[in-house]
């Protein structure tokens, strides 16, 4: 899965289920492990850094002269 501008966070979620449930299966094949483990560890920072961000603006909405005061 490519990771741009248009995939959204449920999407990521997504396609992580489905590497974790390949995996715990014991699907992937060898020859695949390395690029899917990779896709998997992009697909985690991806949403790791969707999460800080949806916070970051919250925060910001919740509390607007508190913006810039961590």
């Amino acid at each position: 899965m490519e990771i741009n501008d248009k995939l959204t966070y449920e999407e990521a979620m997504q396609r992580l289920k489905e590497i974790v449930g390949e995996l715990e299966r014991k699907e992937v094949k060898i020859d695949v492990l390395s690029s899917t483990v990779s896709e998997a560890k992009s697909l985690v920072e991806f949403c790791r850094e969707k999460l800080d961000s949806t916070e970051d603006d919250i925060k910001k909405i919740i509390d607007p002269e508190a913006e810039g005061q961590t």
